[in-house]
């Protein structure tokens, strides 16, 4: 007997530099990935960690914005945090 699973996807589209694709082309062709895939494995550990999954060294004015907004909750103690998420 046989399962069968029927799994939805979704297209992302975005644009960026001819250059900085070529050179991230070439990146990824080392590691024998291609875009879709590099997004996907981004995608999955962005999800896993909760937000980026990587430190970003140096933030665009937007994203120090975003951090110094009333919407933006810090924890030192994971155990706070979730209680926080589960009030």
């Amino acid at each position: 007997m046989w399962l069968e699973v029927l799994v939805m996807t979704s297209q992302v589209h975005f644009r960026m530099d001819d250059q900085e694709k070529k050179d991230f082309e070439s990146v990824l062709s080392r590691v024998g990935l291609t875009p879709g895939e590099a997004f996907r494995i981004f995608a999955k550990k962005s999800i896993e960690a909760g937000g980026i999954p990587f430190e970003v060294s140096q933030p665009t004015p937007r994203l120090e914005k975003a951090l110094k907004s009333q919407d933006y909750v810090e924890f030192n103690d994971p155990e706070k945090g979730l209680d926080w998420l589960n009030d």
